[in-house]
């Protein structure tokens, strides 16, 4: 049997537990009814575009909607939502706006307080002449923003540049330290890029895309107005570009290199932006596959490719080489001169070309010189003069001298169908191998 003491500790404890039962109801009851008592009211349209503006830089115009959602947590929902961030820099359609409400001021329907913002599906559009205020924007963003199945589109003059789809875009700021970072698919690859803006103006630019071996890295300090330093870095597979730089009036870029199949190079120079675009780099080249090159550059300039036309006309600049060879390129309004040009392997050939015109009817005309020996150590100086039509994989010859001693018409049409028989062989590519070159020039005594 229980004793009385017993009894009694039973009873007090059973209404102890009681007690802490109803407080228990009281506090869930009342709890269910503050998160329940936003439904009953109408939160102010004019404070939530007060607060999109001055929290996240969000212009929206019409708020057609506004719904109270309790679950995952309280948070306003705002449907079928258009707006921009910045001064239309970024343009948002067709999605989804969550405010994540501050847990303690919900009830505060005048003046709406919010902790984070999510934008659902629809789709951004960036203009890439916009792209420079982009990071100003987004350093304007004081909420954390976060995009979910977002499509961004890059367009520039209404013309779609690229576009990453299904897109997770996370703005956050840790201290002094704000990242935009995206996740999302382009050309069915995933895709990474975080943009870094970091104190004493200083940015970073990641970009990754793991399946197709590509990452990219860029780097920038700004000094004052006009004036940054940094540096580049791009792979892709086993290719490699990278270089420092120094904006001022021009971009200087320094210890610079390459690295691909095809060639091996350090470099440095400086790029002028205004008023005309213009380079001026000078190239160490170490390796250069002048076989496989040559071959690219036929299919990619001279056939009747508009596009690719255009691109040679806007890249104006001088290029110098030494090491492996020496000589000079300069490029004008797509005309092309190659000037003193020593290759081979002991720089025995002198080259001098010009390219006045690409495409199909497209025309290296060029002087080369070789001095060569003969028979008993004598030196003979060949000069042949000619152009080549890449399209068909012709050589012409004009004129050829030996020892300044112009060779007939008919021994020029000679040497040149043989040329064309034991070395051409309907490839260019055989023309550089310099083993048959220096054959050929000595077959011509």
């Amino acid at each position: 049997m229980f004793s009385n003491k017993k009894f009694n500790f039973i009873t007090k404890n059973k209404k102890r537990l009681k007690n802490i039962l109803y407080l228990l109801l009281f506090l869930f009851f009342s709890f269910t009814t503050y998160l329940n008592i936003p439904k009953l009211l109408n939160f102010s349209v004019d404070s939530v575009k007060k607060n999109l503006k001055n929290n996240n830089n969000i212009n929206i115009n019409n708020i057609t909607k506004i719904n109270y959602k309790i679950f995952p947590t309280p948070r306003l929902h705002i449907p079928n939502s258009n707006f921009t961030i910045g001064e239309n820099n970024i343009e948002i359609n067709n999605s989804e706006l969550e405010i994540i409400l501050n847990l303690t001021k919900i009830l505060d329907y005048k003046e709406v307080s919010y902790k984070k913002l999510l934008i659902n599906k629809g789709y951004s559009k960036i203009d890439l002449d916009n792209i420079s205020k982009l990071l100003s924007n987004i350093n304007k963003i004081k909420k954390k923003t976060t995009f979910k199945e977002n499509n961004l589109i890059f367009f520039k003059n209404d013309f779609l540049f690229f576009e990453i789809n299904k897109a997770k875009i996370k703005i956050n700021q840790s201290g002094n330290t704000k990242k935009l970072n995206i996740n999302g698919n382009f050309l069915n690859n995933e895709i990474f890029i975080q943009l870094k803006n970091e104190p004493n103006n200083k940015n970073n630019f990641i970009l990754e895309i793991p399946k197709l071996n590509i990452a990219s890295n860029l780097f920038s300090e700004k000094k004052d107005f006009d004036n940054f330093s940094g540096f580049f870095n791009f792979k892709i597979f086993n290719n490699l570009l990278k270089f420092n730089y120094i904006k001022k009036n021009n971009l200087k870029l320094i210890n610079g290199f390459s690295r691909s199949k095809l060639i091996k190079s350090s470099f440095e120079g400086e790029i002028t932006l205004k008023p005309n675009f213009f380079l001026k780099l000078d190239f160490k080249i170490s390796n250069l596959n002048i076989k496989k090159l040559f071959p690219l550059i036929q299919k990619t300039f001279f056939v009747d490719n508009k596009s690719n036309l255009i691109l040679i006309k806007k890249i104006n600049g001088v290029f110098n080489f030494n090491s492996k060879f020496d000589g000079k390129i300069t490029n004008q309004n797509g005309k092309i001169l190659f000037e003193d040009f020593k290759i081979g392997k002991n720089k025995s050939f002198f080259l001098n070309a010009k390219i006045d015109e690409f495409g199909q009817k497209g025309k290296i005309f060029f002087n080369l010189t070789k001095v060569i020996k003969h028979k008993k150590n004598i030196l003979k100086k060949i000069l042949i003069s000619g152009f080549i039509i890449p399209h068909n994989s012709k050589i012409i010859f004009e004129k050829l001298s030996i020892d300044e001693n112009e060779v007939s018409v008919k021994k020029v049409k000679e040497y040149q169908k043989k040329l064309e028989d034991e070395l051409v062989q309907d490839s260019l590519e055989n023309i550089f191998n310099e083993n048959k070159i220096n054959e050929y020039l000595k077959s011509l005594f």
